[in-house]
């Protein structure tokens, strides 16, 4: 914008304020997009709001301008608990008659540019609007003249600010360029490397500039919070399921996004919709004095001439067409494809047309033929390097057995928590990269670390084995679902694919000894059942069965291990049917931001029936000890817990 030109035009201008809004709208106020019948200027005074204006978004909070023109589309998303704001609409128009003027109607729309600043002091300007707020709501015989007077001070505040701020602001223009790419594609698998590529900036530059910005806070954080803000609009506005909403919020996997759901909002997204259903109200947003609502207007895109008006369908954010966003998707999936076979070596590893995708029998011995060995795993045989030495690893209790193994990974899905990671694991592998969550891990990062091989989960990655293969050779086994057999399987075909089979056979028989010790010192004449409180519903518990690892390892022990199941690993039971099998011993799951059990339990009369509350043997134990670390070395730290609870 020039602003010399700018401020010409309004010297030039004929002023008429129409209508002075003050509005509040509260957390979570679905506000429908809202043309402006004419130009405005909207200052708000209180909260943090996202605020669009046609397909520019504005990140603002307390004491913010922003000036849009006649017909834009004026969109608002309150981050906090209450947005604050006023909106001042006037129509300026040029005198013609003024020989001046004749140069400058060509350039009318300058008028009508959309920007947005922070003033220089921001309380002068507030108690400006307040005035005019007054004068345009106290009827008296000099009230158009108060009015226009007080409009014109805040606009000089505001153009003295634009002339000595005409540099334009780039931290600025980058950081909204981000959101609002962030807002039309937030479905897809983006990350801070294929933002800032974009961008054409590098990712750490990216980062600086949100962290200093008045959004305060990384370009991934920011994300993770739209989508659960997005979510949270579908959750009491739709009927959707869980599964559907966190596939339209870019997440593939529904018991993620419900932990991510949860971490953010602090409710379990079914809880969160009942609540919220319940407190759902609908205050009158508008001023008394007003003639144009923001609130529940169809939307229409207002033209020069007022007698012409063009529907705009939709609002800024619909649920994204399934067949577009398909055809995206496959798009990506194919561009990724061709990128990893321009770029994975062939020398040394089979094609993935004949290596990964022909099953092998275990028949066909993994000796080491050249450079690569065989290793047959869930989803067939695969040819890794014979000595692989940049790995990445898909799973928490996969990284563990690395570790011991005394192989640092490159990369590794910490979910972002690697302090969930036990100490010594921590301490070793240092220096890794995060490629992200388990669940959903990023397969750009993937790509950057030039990995020779991947070690990936079957029920989380089996959808994208194809993609990973595409990155390098990749081996998959059990460890979500995995049994304490199936990590043993798994874990001598780890050595081997690392070229570590002498190293993995020792750590065995030394874990053998421990378990041997370990039988020897528990009592096993006793039923134990290890459970966890259900995120969705307070007096339910999702129960392990005798499938899932760390029952099968106490069964290995000795123990009467008190559920039995053939195929799932967990159970949702209510208090009732916990009583009915009423195990001597229980071990209650409990995550780090969790609160107690059994101190939420103490006033449940069946609780307090069962055997094991009664007397003393209801255990709180760390879930990631004893339910996410399924691995070898995990046993090792819960051996000596076990001896205690188990005497």
């Amino acid at each position: 914008m020039n602003i010399d030109q700018y401020i010409k035009l309004w010297n030039q201008a004929s002023i008429h304020v129409l209508d002075v809004q003050h509005h509040f709208i509260p957390y979570e106020q679905y506000v429908s997009p809202y043309p402006l019948p004419e130009n405005g200027f909207l200052y708000t005074v209180r909260g943090h709001a996202l605020i669009h204006v046609d397909h520019t978004a504005y990140p603002t909070e307390r004491f913010h301008m922003i000036h849009s023109g006649k017909g834009s589309i004026l969109q608002i998303e309150v981050l906090d608990e209450l947005l604050e704001y006023y909106l001042v609409l006037y129509r300026p128009q040029l005198l013609l008659s003024n020989s001046n003027v004749y140069a400058l109607t060509d350039h009318h729309y300058v008028l009508d540019t959309s920007y947005a600043l922070k003033p220089h002091h921001p309380v002068i300007v507030h108690d400006k609007i307040k005035q005019l707020q007054q004068a345009w709501t106290h009827i008296h015989l000099l009230q158009e003249f108060q009015v226009r007077s007080s409009f014109m001070q805040i606009v000089y505040d505001i153009l003295e600010q634009l002339q000595t701020d005409q540099a334009q602001n780039t931290t600025t223009d980058l950081v909204t360029q981000a959101i609002r790419y962030i807002h039309e594609h937030y479905e897809l698998p983006l990350t801070i490397d294929s933002l800032a590529a974009t961008l054409e900036c590098s990712p750490r530059h990216l980062a600086r500039l949100f962290r200093n910005s008045d959004i305060g806070q990384s370009p991934s954080d920011y994300l993770i919070r739209f989508r659960i803000q997005k979510a949270s609009e579908l959750l009491i506005h739709t009927e959707l399921t869980l599964q559907d909403i966190a596939m339209n919020v870019g997440y593939q996997d529904g018991y993620y996004f419900s932990r991510m759901f949860k971490k953010y909002k602090g409710l379990s997204p079914i809880r969160y919709r009942q609540e919220r259903r319940q407190q759902l109200w609908s205050p009158n947003m508008t001023s008394t004095m007003s003639d144009f609502s923001i609130v529940g207007l169809d939307v229409h895109r207002y033209s020069d001439n007022d007698s012409q008006n063009h529907t705009l369908s939709g609002g800024t954010f619909m649920m994204h067409n399934p067949i577009r966003r398909s055809a995206v998707l496959m798009l990506l999936l194919s561009f990724t494809l061709l990128l990893g076979a321009c770029s994975t070596p062939t020398s040394s590893t089979t094609p993935i047309s004949e290596g990964n995708s022909n099953k092998q029998s275990a028949s066909g011995d993994n000796a080491t033929q050249g450079s690569t060995r065989t290793i047959t795993h869930d989803l067939g045989s695969t040819e890794v390097p014979a000595e692989p030495k940049r790995i990445i690893v898909l799973e928490q209790g996969f990284t563990q057995t690395v570790a011991e193994l005394d192989v640092k990974p490159v990369g590794v899905a910490d979910d972002d928590k690697p302090e969930r990671f036990p100490q010594d694991t921590l301490a070793y592998i240092e220096g890794y990269t995060s490629v992200g969550a388990r669940s959903e891990p990023n397969l750009e990062v993937m790509r950057t670390l030039k990995p020779d091989l991947i070690i990936a989960d079957t029920s989380r990655h089996s959808n994208v084995y194809e993609e990973l293969s595409a990155i390098a050779p990749t081996i998959v086994f059990k460890n979500d679902t995995a049994n304490y057999e199936d990590i043993m399987a798994s874990t001598r075909a780890i050595g081997e694919a690392l070229g570590k089979s002498e190293e993995t056979t020792a750590m065995l028989e030394n874990h053998q000894q421990q378990l041997a010790k370990l039988k020897q010192s528990i009592n096993r004449n006793q039923s134990v059942l290890i459970i966890a409180a259900d995120e969705e519903a307070s007096q339910s518990f999702q129960v392990r069965t005798d499938q899932a690892f760390h029952s099968s390892f106490l069964q290995a022990v000795g123990l009467n291990y008190a559920l039995s199941d053939t195929e799932e690993v967990s159970q949702l039971m209510t208090t009732e049917q916990l009583l009915a099998i009423d195990p001597d011993q229980l071990l209650i799951l409990i995550n780090e931001d969790d609160p107690s059990v059994l101190a939420g339990q103490k006033d449940n009369l069946l609780w307090n029936q069962l055997k094991a509350v009664q007397t003393g043997k209801a255990h709180e134990v760390e879930l990631a000890k004893w339910s996410r670390q399924r691995s070898i070395p995990a046993l090792t730290h819960i051996m000596s817990e076990a001896t205690t609870y188990f005497q």
